[in-house]
C-alpha cells in the first residue's frame, strides 16, 4: 500500500512539472552552457564537426586551436564546429573562463556512450542530412588540406 501511495505522489508531482513546462534540465540530453535545451537535429543542413572532449584531457585540450584554425576557413560555409562534454557544467564554465577558445561548447547530460564514444578525444562528423559521415579517435591536427578536402566534399553533397 506505501507503494502505491508513493507513486501516485510522485506520478503526480511528475505531472504537475511537467503541465508547468518546469521539467528539470537534466532531462535534455544536450544543453548549451546556460543549461538550456540544445537540439543537434536543428544543426540539420550543416555538416557538424562534433569535437568529444574532457577537461582533464589534454589532447583533446591540444585539438582546440587547430579546430579553431580551422572553423575559420569553413566561415563562408555550412560547417558548423560543436565541442561537447558530459562533465558538470560549473566545471566546464571554469574551465573555459580560464581560456578564450573560439568554439561552440555544449553539454552531454548522460554517458559518452549516447555518441558510441568510448575514448577521448572522438570527433564525429555528421553530413547535412545529420547522418554520420565519419569519425575519428585520438588527437587530431584539423587543419590539414586532407581534412579540409575531405568536410569541403562532404558538405557538396
Amino acid at each position: 500500500m506505501r507503494l502505491v501511495s508513493f507513486l501516485s505522489l510522485f506520478l503526480t508531482i511528475i505531472s504537475c512539472n511537467i503541465s508547468n513546462n518546469k521539467i528539470a534540465k537534466d532531462f535534455y540530453v544536450l544543453s548549451d552552457l546556460e543549461g538550456n535545451a540544445f537540439d543537434l537535429d536543428k544543426q540539420k543542413g550543416n555538416v557538424v564537426i562534433l569535437n568529444i572532449w574532457a577537461t582533464w584531457c589534454k589532447p583533446c585540450i591540444a585539438e582546440f586551436e587547430s579546430l579553431e584554425k580551422v572553423k575559420e576557413k569553413f566561415q563562408d560555409r555550412n560547417i558548423k564546429i560543436i565541442a561537447v562534454s558530459n562533465e558538470d557544467l560549473k566545471l566546464i564554465n571554469k574551465f573555459l573562463d580560464k581560456r578564450k577558445y573560439n568554439l561552440k561548447f555544449i553539454k552531454l547530460n548522460g554517458d559518452l556512450s549516447y555518441f558510441n564514444a568510448y575514448s577521448l578525444p572522438t570527433t564525429v562528423v555528421f553530413d547535412k542530412s545529420g547522418e554520420e559521415a565519419f569519425r575519428l579517435t585520438g588527437g587530431v591536427d584539423f587543419n590539414t588540406n586532407n581534412f579540409i578536402n575531405k568536410i569541403i566534399e562532404i558538405e557538396k553533397l
